[in-house]
């Protein structure tokens, strides 16, 4: 059994540990946003100038546009596997002022979980405060880079996974709410 497998044995949702399941997205639904950014200019515009996100970033991390939500659409992977799609509105101002949603029922797992793998043999990894944050790190050439499921204040079990990494930085925002979470999070993990 490879370290891989062993972590994803080790480490089990609240829901399998229940017998209960989540609902996975199908994987045609990446694809079909994936071709949809590409014709839509407002989507692609908000990534490239708004986020600085190159065409090499957008590709890898399998970036899309759900004309369903009008929104920007994030693939969550876990072990490969798409666990869930996370949603970033174009236009908060038509939801409430709330910018993200993600696909109700499925699994909420840690995004770009491959950085773990990379954490492991270089034997330090940074957690960043949200999936943007994560690809803008990611792009400037640090992979072994990860951010929480649902921003700074979510934790989960993959915060287990953490334990044969020795070195740990994490760098959420520069505000109060990423300062103070930062802290409980430092606390949390030792």
């Amino acid at each position: 059994m490879t370290s891989k497998e062993e972590i994803h044995d080790k480490v089990v949702s609240i829901r399998s540990a229940i017998g209960a399941s989540y609902s996975k997205p199908k994987p045609e639904l990446v694809d079909d946003m994936r071709t949809a950014l590409q014709t839509n200019e407002v989507a692609l515009a908000y990534l490239r100038n708004e986020r600085a996100l190159s065409d090499d970033t957008i590709k890898h991390f399998n970036l899309g546009y759900s004309q369903k939500y009008e929104a920007i659409s994030i693939p969550i992977y876990k072990g490969k596997e798409l666990v869930n799609i996370k949603y970033r509105y174009l236009d908060p101002s038509k939801h409430d002022s709330v910018k993200y949603t993600s696909t109700r029922g499925c699994e909420t797992w840690l995004y770009n979980e491959e950085g773990l793998s990379l954490a492991k043999e270089r034997g330090r990894v940074l957690i960043v405060e949200g999936e943007f944050d994560c690809m803008a790190v990611y792009q400037r050439g640090i992979r072994n880079v990860v951010s929480p499921a649902s921003g700074k204040d979510s934790y989960g079990v993959w915060v287990e996974l953490l334990d044969s990494i020795p070195e740990i930085y994490i760098a959420y925002d520069n505000d109060e709410g990423g300062k103070s979470t930062s802290k409980k999070f430092a606390t949390r993990i030792g």
